[in-house]
C-alpha cells in the first residue's frame, strides 16, 4: 500500500468521528476494552498485513457493543480502499473480504443486527462497507438474506447490484425474477450515474443469471420482460425446456455471444488435432477407408477433414469475429504449452483487426500441452475485460504433466484454477462461458462457467 500509516490513521480517525462528533451521533460512549481494540485496529491499517487486519477487526467485533460494529465497518472500508482492486493485489483482497464478512458470524450483542442493517441502508456510504454488510448475511443466520439481496438491486452502486444477482440466480421464485427483470429494464432504459462500463457490467450480470435461471438466451431487458409476463404462471416456469436455442444474432457454437470487451480463448495443443465423426442427420457424409492389405473390403467411415477439432474452431472463431458488432472491443488468447495473446489489450472490432485477427487465426497449429490456468491469466490481465468465452477438448495440464487418461496433477491444476478465478474475479463479475469438443473436462468446464456467470456447451 503506498499510502502512508500517519494519513491512513488520520482518515480513520475522521471516519469514526473521533475528530467530529457528529459522526458517532447518539451513539453511547466505548469501553475500555473496545478502546483498545479499536486502537490496535487503526494502527492495523497503516501496514500491509491483511491477517493482521483481520485479528484486530475480529477484537473489535467481539466486544459486542454497539459502537463496534461501524467502527469495524468503517476500519474495513479504509483498509480496502488502500488495498486496491488490481491483479496483483486480487488475492488479498479477496482474502480480506471473505474473512472480514464470515467474523460477522460470531459477532454478538443486543445492537449487532440493527447496527448491520443501519449500514446497509445507508446508501450514502461507502460501498464497499455496505458489500460487505451484504456478504455478511450469508455467515449471520438472524439476516435475511434474500430480502437484503432484493433491496439491494435498487443500490446506486453498480458493485453492489451485481453481488446481489450473484445470491438471487439460486432462486427459484417467481417474484425474485419479476424484481431482477424490472431493475434490468430501469437500468437498460436509462443508465444511472456514475462508472458507465461498471453499469455495463451490471447488465449482463443481469442476462447471465436469467439465462442460467429460465434457460433461454435473450438479447435484451424488455426481451426478458415480455417473456416473464407471458410464462411466470406455468407451472415449469423454472425447468429447462427442449429445443431452446440462443436467440441473440451470434452464437459461437451454439452459445449467445454478448458482451463489450470480449476474449475468445483457444486451447491448440495438440489433442485438438483429433478428428470427430459427423454428427448423425448431418449432411457431411463419412468416407469409407480401404484396409490394408485387401483392397476389396471397406474399412469404418472416415471423418471428413473439415471435422478436424482445430480446422472446426478456426473457422467458427473468425466467422464470430468477422461478424462483432461495432462496438465490441476484443482479443484472442490461443494455448498449448505457452500462452500467446494476439494483442496486449483489447482492440476495436473494425474491419481492418478483424482481418489482421483472421489471419492470426489461420495461422494457428495444434501441439502441446494444456495450459488453461495461465491462459485464463493472461486474459484477466486486461482490466477491461468483461466476457469470456474458453474452447478447448481438454483436461488442463502443464508441461511435465503424466498419467493415463488425465494426467495425475490435472486434479490439482484445476483446484488450482477454481481458487485463483474466485481471487481474480472478485468485484469484476467477469463471464466465463466455456465450450468443451468430446473428452473435455466437462464437470471443470461447468463448475467454472457456473461459479462465473456463464454457461457450458458441449460441442458435436
Amino acid at each position: 500500500m503506498a499510502t502512508s500509516f500517519k494519513s491512513c490513521s488520520l482518515r480513520f480517525l475522521l471516519v469514526l468521528g473521533f475528530l467530529c462528533p457528529v459522526a458517532v451521533g447518539d451513539l453511547p460512549a466505548q469501553s475500555k476494552e473496545l478502546k483498545r481494540a479499536t486502537l490496535d485496529l487503526k494502527k492495523s491499517i497503516g501496514r500491509e498485513d491483511p491477517e493482521g487486519f483481520l485479528e484486530a477487526f475480529t477484537e473489535v467485533l467481539a466486544t459486542g457493543e454497539r459502537r463496534a460494529i461501524k467502527i469495524a465497518v468503517d476500519a474495513y472500508v479504509e483498509f480496502a480502499r488502500d488495498l486496491g482492486a488490481g491483479v496483483a493485489t486480487s488475492g488479498e483482497y479477496y482474502f480480506l473480504h471473505s474473512k472480514a464478512a464470515n467474523a460477522f458470524k460470531d459477532a454478538k450483542g443486543k445492537y449487532v443486527t440493527k447496527e448491520i442493517e443501519k449500514i446497509r441502508k445507508n446508501k450514502r456510504g461507502d460501498w464497499r462497507g455496505r458489500l460487505l454488510i451484504l456478504d455478511a448475511a450469508c455467515f449471520k443466520s438472524d439476516l435475511d438474506l434474500e430480502a437484503a439481496c432484493l433491496e439491494a438491486l435498487d443500490d446506486k452502486a453498480p458493485q453492489i447490484v451485481r453481488r446481489s444477482i450473484h445470491y438471487l440466480k439460486k432462486s427459484k421464485k417467481v417474484p425474485v425474477v419479476e424484481k431482477m427483470v424490472e431493475r434490468y429494464v430501469a437500468i437498460e432504459e436509462k443508465r444511472p450515474s456514475g462508472d458507465a462500463a461498471e453499469w455495463q457490467r451490471a447488465q449482463l450480470t443481469f442476462q447471465s443469471a436469467l439465462q442460467q435461471m429460465l434457460h433461454v438466451d435473450l438479447p435484451a431487458a424488455i426481451d426478458w420482460k415480455n417473456y416473464v409476463a407471458a410464462r411466470k404462471n406455468r407451472p415449469d416456469f423454472f425447468e429447462p425446456r427442449k429445443n431452446t436455442s440462443a436467440r441473440t444474432a451470434l452464437t459461437l457454437f451454439g452459445a449467445a455471444v454478448t458482451g463489450k470487451n470480449i476474449c475468445f480463448i483457444l486451447d491448440v495443443s495438440g489433442s485438438m488435432l483429433s478428428t470427430d465423426p459427423a454428427p448423425p442427420g448431418s449432411r457431411q457424409v463419412n468416407q469409407r477407408r480401404t484396409v490394408v492389405g485387401d483392397e476389396g473390403k471397406k474399412g469404418p467411415p472416415k471423418p471428413p477433414e473439415e471435422r478436424r477439432r482445430i480446422t472446426r474452431a478456426k473457422k467458427e472463431l473468425v466467422r464470430v469475429v468477422n461478424a462483432l458488432p461495432s462496438d465490441v472491443r476484443f482479443n484472442l488468447v490461443t494455448y498449448s504449452s505457452d500462452v500467446d495473446p494476439w494483442q496486449e489489450s483489447m482492440v476495436k472490432s473494425s474491419k481492418g483487426n478483424k482481418t489482421d485477427a483472421g489471419k492470426y487465426v489461420e495461422e494457428l497449429r495444434a501441439e502441446g500441452v494444456t495450459v488453461t490456468d495461465l491462459a485464463l491469466e493472461e486474459a484477466f490481465s486486461d482490466l477491461s475485460l468483461d466476457t469470456i468465452y474458453l474452447v478447448t477438448d481438454g483436461a488442463p495440464t502443464h508441461v511435465g504433466s503424466s498419467g493415463r487418461g488425465d494426467p495425475e496433477d490435472s486434479a490439482q491444476i484445476v483446484r488450482a484454477i477454481h481458487k485463483r478465478m474466485k481471487e481474480l474475479n472478485f468485484l469484476r463479475d467477469v463471464r466465463i462461458f466455456t465450450l468443451g469438443f468430446k473428452g473435455a473436462k466437462e464437470e471443470f468446464l461447468k463448475k467454472l462457467s457456473d461459479e462465473h456467470g456463464g454457461r457450458y456447451v458441449g460441442i458435436e
